[in-house]
C-alpha cells in the first residue's frame, strides 16, 4: 500500500480535525497580571494547566498600563525638576524634550520586564502556553484554532478596555485612549483630555510637563471623584499651577471638522457651548470588561458588564472561575494578582479547599505630583469614622527640606482608635500606605504606630504625627489632672530629699 500523499483529500481531511490535547487540571485565559498569577501558582504546584493569551504576554499592564505609564512619568518629572529647580538655586534653561528619547526609556523598562512575564519563562515553569483567541464551547471545553482543549476547570483573566464613547464626529478626529496613547511619535502641541480620574490626571499632568498644552475636561463637580475632596482639591491646584486648563461640570456633545482642524464641541452647567480646538484627544472615561469568547455560556455580569462571582470567585457557571479586571470593579494590577491566585487555587482543589476572596483593604495610588494613596477597610461606612485627623505636610520635617510642603495626611479613626481609613497627599505616598493598610487590617490602634521607631527625617514620619495629635487628644481632662496632681506631689518630695 502507497503512503497518502500530502495532497490527497484523505490527508487534507485528517489535518482539519481538531487537535484534542490531555485532559488539564486548569486552563487559564489570558495572560494578563490575573492571568499570570494564576498560571504561575498552578505551574509551581504541579497542576496540569494550560495558558492562552491571544495577545502579548504581560497584558495591558506591562504594554500600556503601569509599566510606561510609570516610565513616563518619572521622564516628565524630571523636566518639571528642572523647571522648578531656581527655587533651590540651580538655574537652569527651559529643558529640550526629545520626545523620541522618552520613548526609548519606557521601551527600555519595559524590555526590562518583558523575560518575567514571557512565554518562555512559563513553559519553563511547566504551563503550556498557547497564542490564539479561545472560545469556551462548554464549561470543561475551550477551543483554540484547531486546537479542543478538555478541562476540569476554567480562570477567566481577559481583562478590560478602555471604553471609547459614541460621540457625534469621533470618527474623524485623531483620538488616542491609554492603550494607543504610545504610539504618539511627537509630543501634542494641544492634549485634550476627555475624564478626570487618575489615568486622566496622570497622563495630562505628564503630557504638559512634557511640553504639550493640555486641557482636562471632566463631566463631574470635581476630578477624581472617588478620592476625598481634600485630594482633588491639592491636586486641582497643582495641575492649574503647571499650567494644565481644568474644565470642570462641562460635558463633550460632539466633534465638529476632522483632523487636523477638530474642535470639540462642549457644554457648561448653565447651559452655554464652547469649542476647544485640539491636536489629539486622550478619551479617558473608564474602562469595560473583555468577554469576547465566551458569550455562548450566558453568565451572569453585574454593574458595567463585569462577571459576577461568588465569595470564592466562581462565576455562574460551577468550575469557571473569574479574575482580574473581568471581574473587578477595583482595575489594579496588585488585585489582580492576588485574584488569579485565589481563582486557580479554587478552580483546581473543589470542592475540597475554598478560598473565600480576601477582603483585607485595598490600598489604590494616582501617580500625579503630588501622589495621593488611599486605603479604607472594606466596607467602611461614613458612621464608622468617628474623626478624621487632619496633619499638613508643613509639619513634616521632611517635606520643609525637600520644598514640598503643599499635602497632608487624612487619618479616619473610629471610637476605639483604630484606623478605618487613610488618604495621603504627598510625595511617595504610595510608598507609605502600606504601614496605615496594615493597622486597618489588623484593627490596630494609633497607639500601636505612636511605639513605633520612625526613622528621621522621612516623609513615614506623618503616621507617628498623627499618631501622636490622636494621643493628646484622647487624654481627658481627668487625666490631664491626674498628671498635674502627680508631678505637683514628685517635686514636693524632691525638695523634701534635697533638705
Amino acid at each position: 500500500m502507497q503512503p497518502t500523499s500530502p495532497d490527497t483529500p484523505n490527508a487534507h481531511t485528517k489535518a482539519s480535525v481538531a487537535k484534542r490535547v490531555p485532559r488539564q487540571d486548569l486552563v487559564v485565559v489570558g495572560a494578563g497580571a490575573a492571568g499570570l498569577s494564576a498560571a504561575s501558582i498552578a505551574s509551581r504546584i504541579g497542576a496540569r494547566i494550560t495558558l492562552i493569551e491571544t495577545n502579548r504576554m504581560g497584558g495591558d499592564c506591562l504594554y500600556t498600563g503601569c509599566i510606561p505609564s510609570k516610565a513616563l512619568l518619572r521622564a516628565a518629572a524630571c523636566a518639571q525638576n528642572a523647571r522648578e529647580s531656581r527655587r533651590f538655586g540651580i538655574h537652569l534653561s527651559e529643558p529640550v524634550i526629545d520626545f523620541a528619547g522618552v520613548h526609548e526609556h519606557i521601551r527600555r523598562a519595559i524590555a526590562a520586564i518583558e523575560p518575567e512575564d514571557s512565554a518562555e519563562r512559563y513553559r519553563i515553569l511547566g504551563a503550556r502556553v498557547i497564542p490564539g483567541s479561545a472560545t469556551l464551547i462548554d464549561r470543561h471545553t475551550i477551543r483554540v484554532g484547531r486546537e479542543t482543549i478538555p478541562t476540569r476547570s476554567i480562570v477567566l483573566a481577559t481583562g478590560a478596555r478602555p471604553i471609547v464613547p459614541t460621540l457625534p464626529g469621533l470618527a474623524g478626529a485623531r483620538f488616542v485612549t491609554s492603550e494607543t496613547v504610545w504610539e504618539l511619535k511627537d509630543c501634542p502641541k494641544h492634549l485634550l483630555v476627555l475624564g478626570g480620574g487618575p489615568v486622566g490626571c496622570e497622563l495630562g499632568q505628564a503630557f504638559a510637563r512634557l511640553g504639550s498644552r493640555v486641557t482636562l475636561i471632566e463631566s463631574g463637580s470635581r476630578i477624581l471623584p472617588q478620592e476625598p475632596k481634600t485630594a482633588a482639591e491639592l491636586l486641582e491646584l497643582a495641575l492649574r499651577k503647571e499650567g494644565v486648563n481644568l474644565l470642570t461640570e462641562t460635558r463633550a456633545l460632539r466633534i465638529e471638522g476632522s483632523d487636523p482642524h477638530a474642535k470639540l464641541v462642549v457644554s457648561h452647567t448653565d447651559g452655554s457651548q464652547a469649542s476647544i480646538d485640539f491636536d489629539i484627544l486622550l478619551i479617558a472615561v473608564g474602562r469595560e470588561p473583555r468577554t469576547h469568547g465566551f458569550e455562548s455560556l450566558n453568565l451572569l455580569r453585574k454593574a458595567g458588564g463585569l462577571l459576577a462571582t461568588n465569595d470564592y470567585l466562581e462565576t455562574s457557571q460551577p468550575g469557571i472561575y473569574a479574575a482580574g479586571d473581568v471581574t473587578s470593579a477595583l482595575q489594579f494590577t496588585h488585585v489582580a494578582g492576588q485574584q488569579g491566585a485565589y481563582a486557580a487555587l479554587n478552580a483546581l482543589f473543589r470542592p475540597l479547599i475554598r478560598l473565600r476572596w480576601n477582603q483585607s483593604p485595598i490600598p489604590r495610588v494616582t501617580y500625579t505630583s503630588p501622589e495621593i494613596a488611599s486605603v479604607s477597610r472594606t466596607g467602611t461606612r461614613l458612621s464608622a469614622v468617628a474623626k478624621t485627623i487632619t496633619i499638613p505636610l508643613r509639619e513634616v520635617n521632611r517635606a520643609v527640606t525637600d520644598g514640598a510642603e503643599n499635602g497632608c495626611a487624612l487619618i479616619g479613626i473610629n471610637k476605639k482608635g483604630c484606623l478605618e481609613s487613610a488618604t495621603l497627599i504627598m510625595p511617595h505616598a504610595g510608598e507609605i500606605i502600606s504601614e496605615l493598610a496594615l493597622a486597618i487590617q489588623e484593627r490596630l490602634p494609633l497607639g500601636r504606630i505612636l511605639a513605633l521607631i520612625h526613622p528621621y527625617p522621612t516623609y513615614s514620619e506623618i503616621n507617628r504625627r498623627a499618631a501622636s495629635v490622636w494621643r493628646e487628644e484622647r487624654m481627658s481632662g481627668l487625666g490631664r489632672q491626674l498628671i498635674r496632681v502627680m508631678l505637683a506631689l514628685l517635686r514636693r518630695l524632691g525638695k523634701g530629699h534635697s533638705g
